[in-house]
């Protein structure tokens, strides 16, 4: 689905290029804008939000934390909100429709470019997983990360950011399958390994990208988001996708410059290696 939309996207930008002149100057000066206000302020950055790759999907990223908040948050209301909130790096893009970016500046943040950012929209889902797909899934997170000494030369855009209240510690000198080596999820500590308990569940808000198998997450959640025993509810409010679901948690909880997103060390990671961010920052 969201490979679909992103094709049409690109089309309607092909066809604008291909139209007279005249077209292809009114298209590069709205840039095609996802939303009706382009220009409104949804938030503010607390702090510049680096977006290369390596930056999204190989480590910490404000944008992606502020995200992963508003999913876990878009069914608070409902007799059962989820406890975690997740994301893949590899929804964040920063080759927008109207231009690249490999870095947001602090200070406020409009809605048209974080919709270009979260590019996809995905809808997201709350669904219940078993302890060991919960844990399963995490280490596929941190499966492709590279080691302290290697160079991050693709990182997988399948890599997990949580929520707040969630953390993770990794190991990359782990194998694979073993390298989650502590877990807090909703502010309680998870025993490594899991409980094989299936009774024991978490429940967990994602795009549906991730629920469906996308990144290659079928193996650990199954059929998950069609089994009605797990509950599955898609998120109801503002169309339930996840660049409107973070554009509204942005406006509530980063209003002001006082008020401004910062990112937090939710991942830690040991015996992994790390982008290089710039000086100063």
């Amino acid at each position: 689905m969201r490979l679909q939309r992103f094709s049409a996207r690109l089309l309607a930008a092909a066809l604008a290029f291909a139209a007279p002149l005249s077209g292809c100057i009114a298209y590069n000066d709205s840039c095609q804008p996802l939303v009706d206000d382009p220009d409104a302020v949804v938030g503010y950055l607390g702090q510049d939000v680096l977006l290369d790759r390596a930056f999204t999907r190989h480590d910490n990223n404000a944008l992606a934390q502020v995200a992963a908040d508003a999913f876990l948050h878009a069914e608070d209301s409902s007799a059962r909100p989820a406890v975690l909130g997740i994301i893949n790096g590899g929804s964040l893009r920063d080759e927008g429709l109207c231009v690249t970016r490999t870095s947001l500046r602090k200070g406020p943040l409009t809605d048209g470019v974080l919709h270009e950012l979260i590019l996809f929209e995905n809808l997201v889902v709350t669904v219940d997983l078993t302890e060991r797909q919960l844990v399963d899934m995490l280490e596929h997170s941190v499966g492709s990360l590279y080691r302290e000494g290697q160079e991050i030369a693709s990182p997988s855009g399948a890599f997990l950011h949580v929520s707040a209240g969630s953390s993770l510690r990794v190991d990359c000198a782990m194998p694979r399958g073993q390298r989650v080596r502590e877990l807090k999820v909703g502010g309680r500590a998870v025993t490594l390994p899991p409980s094989q308990d299936a009774s024991v569940r978490y429940r967990v808000a994602m795009p549906t990208f991730i629920l469906e198998g996308g990144d290659g997450y079928g193996a650990a959640l199954g059929n998950a988001g069609q089994d009605p025993d797990r509950n599955p509810v898609q998120a109801r409010k503002l169309g339930g996708t996840d660049a409107n679901l973070t554009s509204a948690y942005m406006k509530e909880k980063y209003p002001t410059p006082v008020q401004a997103l910062v990112e937090e060390p939710r991942v830690v990671f040991v015996n992994c290696a790390l982008p290089a961010r710039p000086s100063g920052r």
